[in-house]
């Protein structure tokens, strides 16, 4: 397959993904101030995922253009990036209707987890395919220990909402997004 026409499929599947999970809002009913400002834990899950998400594609985007071939083994494991990824909208929504439960918060950082391995893989068949692609980081996140940061990070969030402080997920995922994702996407 081209690897064009692949990155076309992820680009469409994503857009997909991240509109639904807006689409999950209901508006207040009666619409005031204090309903509107109420729903503080939906816009926060929603920017979240939005950008996690957001960021995801972008890291995609910089490496889709470096490769020349696409194989089937590398295809199935995108179908299974994209697949955990579809299950964005239900863990968002959870999280934002259940803002303090620890098993929507695990939920949540379970399929982000799922999403994180799933990519880890993808990059290795793509690097399996292609080579010693010039550009082609070693890991979805450019290096090893900017990796290792990331999944350990998340961990500790998974543990921590489940035994302690239930936002302890959405709160990794926000600090590994503000402080390695997006930073390592900053420096190119």
């Amino acid at each position: 397959m081209p690897h064009d026409r692949l990155g076309a499929f992820n680009d469409a599947v994503l857009a997909i993904v991240m509109t639904i999970i807006v689409l999950e809002f209901e508006v207040p009913d009666p619409l005031t101030t204090e309903m509107l400002f109420g729903m503080w834990r939906e816009v926060f899950a929603y920017a979240l995922s939005f950008f996690w998400l957001g960021a995801m594609w972008i890291n995609q985007h910089n490496f889709w253009h470096l490769i020349d071939r696409v194989s089937t083994p590398t295809i199935l494991c995108d179908l299974v990036m994209l697949f955990f990824s579809s299950f964005f909208p239900l863990t968002t929504h959870m999280v934002a209707d259940n803002f303090w439960n620890p098993l929507a918060q695990v939920t949540y950082g379970v399929v982000i987890l799922l999403v994180t391995a799933a990519n880890v893989v993808l990059y290795a068949r793509l690097r399996a395919d292609n080579g010693q692609v010039e550009g082609l980081p070693h890991g979805i996140l450019g290096s090893t220990r900017n990796m290792a940061a990331d999944i350990g990070l998340k961990l500790v969030g998974l543990v921590l909402s489940a035994t302690v402080f239930p936002p302890a997920m959405v709160c990794a995922v926000l600090v590994t997004l503000c402080c390695i994702v997006i930073p390592q996407q900053l420096r190119g």
